[in-house]
Order: structure tokens, then C-alpha cells, then sequence
């Protein structure tokens, strides 16, 4: 038997998506639906505000910025 052949068999198919995730984008968006039901959007917005003030903030626009360029951070 084949290499690729042994390593299709023992990934059950559908586990694997790849690029397009469908399940993780579907997963994204119930996340973002259920936030926005909740009516935490200003909250949320405010922690974020604070965190690019404090300490962490370099790091995150550092993070920001690789994620723009399409690098890993």
C-alpha cells in the first residue's frame, strides 16, 4: 500500500477541511451572533480599548500588523 493511500484511510474523511473551513467559519459566526444577542459589544469594545493601552499593547498591534502581512504570530 501506498503512503498516501495508508494516510487517506486512517483520517476519518471530513475530520480535515483545510482552507474554506466551513465548520470553523460556522462555529466564528454562531460566536459573533451570540455576542452581539448578548449586548456585550460596548463591553467587549472597552476591554479591548484598555488592553491596547496597557502592557500588552505593543504585542497586540505587533500581532495586528504580522496578521495584515499574512504571517503567523
Amino acid at each position: 500500500m501506498m503512503a498516501n493511500q495508508k494516510a487517506t484511510q486512517q483520517t476519518p474523511s471530513g475530520d480535515i477541511e483545510g482552507e474554506g473551513n466551513r465548520t470553523a467559519d460556522r462555529r466564528y459566526r454562531e460566536g459573533v451572533e451570540k455576542s452581539v444577542k448578548a449586548g456585550k459589544i460596548k463591553e467587549h469594545a472597552e476591554e479591548a480599548a484598555r488592553a491596547l493601552d496597557g502592557p500588552e499593547g505593543d504585542a497586540l498591534r505587533e500581532a495586528e500588523e504580522a496578521a495584515r502581512r499574512g504571517q503567523p504570530s
